[in-house]
């Protein structure tokens, strides 16, 4: 069985090299979709000045409050690498997951090293089967789950399952049957 590792982060910014990293997701399910635990979600500690646009994402959503009380970064990478690790241990074929994956990992890859080695290359990216959908299968495309998220790892997570679901009995689980 394949094994999807679904990441995600927020951000004070879109440069991982100059920006911070503000909170990581990791949610491991099967290629079914149900979720094998409970994953781990945790907002970094930070407590440093954002932008007009980041204040209006992260202030109501109480993502900035958190961030001044979370645990530092090097806590948080270790909680994910001991994650990652017993997945990658029970499963040799693993692949990344989530929606706009090529940023999430850029983000993990600078802010937490080492996090996802010993995954491919290649993911699934959820944003990607999106964009297929609306050139190609715009019924289908209509028919998708409304996005609840609110800028928040756990609830962007579930929106990129939700997604990712609904593709896969429209489009695959529809053409077996």
């Amino acid at each position: 069985m394949t094994t999807l590792l679904w990441i995600d982060v927020e951000t004070d910014g879109l440069d991982p090299e100059r920006d911070h990293l503000l909170e990581v997701g990791l949610l491991a399910t099967g290629s079914d979709l149900e979720p094998l635990d409970g994953g781990v979600f945790s907002p970094i500690r930070f407590d440093g000045p954002v932008d007009a646009f980041i204040g209006r994402m992260h202030g109501p959503n109480g993502l900035l409050a958190e961030c001044r009380m979370a645990p530092e970064a090097d806590e948080v990478a270790g909680r994910c690498c001991a994650y990652v690790a017993r997945h990658l241990a029970r499963s040799a074929d693993m692949l990344v997951a989530g929606s706009s994956v090529s940023f999430d990992r850029r983000w993990l890859d600078r802010h937490m090293p080492g996090l996802l080695d010993g995954l491919g290359h290649r993911s699934l990216d959820v944003s990607a089967v999106d964009e297929a959908s609306r050139l190609w299968a715009p019924d289908v495309r209509a028919a998708r789950p409304d996005r609840t998220t609110d800028h928040r790892v756990r609830h962007c997570l579930a929106d990129s399952i939700a997604l990712a679901r609904h593709y896969k009995e429209a489009l695959w689980d529809r053409s077996r049957g």
